[in-house]
């Protein structure tokens, strides 16, 4: 369990690896290349061999992506233990770990080279805005299990951090071109340029556009819009010495069909823009990290109208600004302390809040230390504490419903982390480790008010809550890895408490309907928290390589356990982790690749049925009803011959089986198949 930093031969490849959250400055295929395996920062901060991480990670690489069926990456993530990918429409996906599936999911924090992707408007990650192609990306690591202490809010079930490829000392191009059924065309291109020995750039675009799937007649639909989703960024690196740099800046937009929190199924447009910077210093004791980033985003709900039944959309308007600085210190052999501070800005404005402005602050401060203590064990903690302070300004809506000063506040949280790895053997690792999380509420839960069709001669208004509390995550992990021969096998139980679960606002439900008595009596309803939900289970992964065929398979068994409170309303709360989560889930992929011209994927995956809900066109108002989606056989593939170093050519598709549930959306999925080419050049 020698430390990376030891090996000398991948001393040139240390220069920048102090922060899990600066963007890609660290040579990930060399440090690949030497160990044997993938490697990561994102567990402890430091270069960790994928096999001796204290947390339960996937690393996902360059050579998996390009072989695999996946067009996006949820699609990548489906086929890996304790992960849950509902495709609800054909441009919405959202990923769960371990449990709690929503739409909207708040609990998984996305990262893209170190800066968040994470949207914290609405609390969730439209997966179409990336700005980044997958034939761009250098690897992709999930960290299953709160990871706050070393990410912040809103990594309260886990992380994905997406680490693209950078400039390097030779110019490069990389392209891609698809086609297929369902109106699907695709395009791609990413330009590595050196401008002198130690700068490089990167230009990178896309484009998108596919059909949305056909919504079935008992479901309350829209006229939709197809997907459309484009991209372009650039980048610029440097690496002087022991300094290295990257700036750079992106746009994106996307506009598809969505279920929104209380399942309503409504047309958005997003764009979004972004700025950010990164700078490394090694030392001799270490190293200093500095990251700062600005995003933009500019979001329309019900384009069609179809919010709350009123006749025009809902503007939404986000600013986040992130600045953080960390040291890496080397304490003596094997052992490292790393500290960390963290300045976050994050304001709302729209036409459906409180007042003009919604905003907070938080201030942070971390510590994780990595340590030693014999040959065959070692201990890892993590401790962070954020300080939030709560805002509202400008003019507010009348009538108000809330009192102005439940915005003046601010609260502490304190996340933890702990792991202890012992090597039983040469061969054999067992891990235990726990933590604690925090789900921040979104602008939207602490800000929203939209008035609602209501009988005369009410007014119905439904707002956002300042008084929320983050919701709460403890997690707790049993893990044991073995390696013989050329088999890997892994079997791991969880257990994972989530408290104080937020949900919109419930539809019919009197014990939490306010009735104001003014000269129009107004019903209020507001975002609440609902109460507590439990996951536990086990999962088991098996994989192997064996001359020109590669395999993996794995199995997970989840349980849930609710206990929340529709507040007696008289239809279905949309919000039900117990039955929206399968509790079987398997996949299996077999892969060929003869290393010159031929290579070719398999995916079979099974999902358990579930239940998830959507509304219903019924009288007088439409309302939230639960739907069963069957168990489901999916098998996806790709096809690839290589005509040259440079030039690819390949077929591919998704749910050849043409089972419905295996979207596990109340919006049966379809088949859907492509070819293209790719090119590098």
């Amino acid at each position: 369990m020698q430390p990376i930093r030891y090996l000398p031969a991948m001393a040139a490849t240390l220069y920048a690896s102090t922060s899990p959250l600066a963007a890609q400055v660290i040579d990930y295929p060399a440090l690949e290349a030497v160990m044997g395996e993938p490697v990561t920062t994102s567990v402890t901060g430091k270069p960790q061999r994928a096999s001796e991480l204290p947390g339960s990670a996937i690393i996902i690489t360059a050579e998996q992506i390009a072989r695999s069926p996946a067009r996006d990456v949820p699609g990548l993530l489906k086929s890996y233990a304790g992960i849950d990918v509902n495709r609800w429409t054909a441009g919405q996906s959202d990923v769960a770990v371990r449990g709690g599936v929503q739409t909207f999911n708040a609990r998984l924090l996305v990262l893209v080279d170190g800066r968040q992707v994470y949207l914290d408007h609405y609390g969730m990650t439209n997966w179409n805005l990336l700005g980044v192609a997958i034939e761009d990306i250098q690897q992709i690591e999930l960290v299953r299990g709160p990871a706050s202490a070393l990410f912040g809010f809103n990594a309260a079930s886990g992380v994905v951090k997406i680490i693209t490829r950078k400039a390097g000392k030779v110019a490069e191009m990389r392209a891609v071109a698809a086609a297929g059924n369902r109106g699907m065309s695709r395009l791609a291109a990413s330009l590595y340029l050196p401008v002198t020995e130690t700068v490089g750039a990167k230009l990178t675009a896309g484009r998108l556009r596919e059909d949305e799937r056909r919504t079935p007649a008992n479901i309350l639909g829209r006229p939709r819009v197809d997907v459309e989703a484009d991209h372009v960024s650039a980048d610029v690196n440097a690496d002087i010495g022991t300094v290295a740099a990257i700036i750079g800046g992106g746009y994106a937009t996307t506009r598809q069909l969505e279920f929104l929190p209380t399942q309503l199924l409504s047309n958005q447009l997003y764009r979004s823009g972004n700025v950010h910077a990164t700078i490394t210093h090694d030392t001799p004791w270490g190293g200093l990290s500095l990251n700062s980033f600005v995003n933009w985003l500019d979001a329309d709900y019900g384009t069609d109208g179809s919010i709350g039944g009123v006749t025009r959309g809902l503007s939404l308007a986000n600013r986040t600004m992130v600045s953080r600085a960390s040291a890496l210190y080397q304490l003596g052999h094997d052992n490292t302390l790393r500290m960390g501070v963290e300045y976050r800005n994050n304001r709302l404005t729209g036409d459906a809040q409180y007042s003009d402005v919604i905003s907070y602050n938080v201030a942070s401060a971390n510590v994780i230390a990595d340590l030693h203590p014999a040959e065959r064990i070692a201990v890892t903690a993590a401790a962070r504490i954020d300080r939030l302070w709560l805002r509202q300004s400008g003019a507010i809506s009348l009538p108000a419903v809330s009192d102005p000063a439940d915005y003046d506040r601010a609260f502490n949280r304190v996340s933890l982390n702990a792991a202890i790895l012992v090597r039983t053997s040469e061969n054999g690792l067992l891990r235990i480790n726990g933590g604690r999380g925090y789900q921040l509420p979104s602008l939207v839960t602490y800000g929203f008010r939209l008035e609602s069709p209501a009988p005369p001669p009410f007014r119905a208004i439904i707002v956002g809550s300042p008084m929320i509390d983050p919701v709460r995550t403890w997690s707790g992990e049993l893990g044991y890895g073995y390696r013989f021969a050329a088999i890997r096998a892994e079997a791991t139980a969880f257990y994972t408490h989530t408290a104080g679960t937020i949900a919109s606002p419930v539809q019919a439900a009197p014990t939490r309907t306010e009735l104001i008595l003014t000269a129009q009596p107004m019903i209020v309803q507001r975002y609440y928290a609902a109460g507590d939900y439990a996951t536990y289970g086990t999962e088991f992964s098996l994989s192997g390589r064996e001359a020109m065929v590669s395999w993996r398979a794995n199995y997970t068994w989840t349980r849930t356990r609710e206990d929340l409170d529709d507040l007696g309303s008289l239809a279905p709360m949309p919000l039900s982790p117990q039955s929206t989560t399968p509790r079987h889930k398997a996949n299996l992929e077999l892969g060929y690749d003869d290393g010159s011209r031929w290579y070719a994927t398999a995916v079979a995956r099974y999902t358990s049925a579930t239940r998830q809900f959507a509304f219903v066109p019924v009288a007088p108002l439409p309302q939230v009803a639960s739907f069963a989606v069957d168990d489901a056989v999916a098998v996806d593939a790709r096809l690839g011959l290589r005509l040259s170093r440079q030039v690819e050519l390949f077929v591919a598709g998704e749910n050849l089986t043409l089972a419905g549930g295996a979207a596990v959306s109340t919006i049966p999925a379809d088949r859907r198949l492509r070819g293209g080419l790719r090119t590098s050049l």
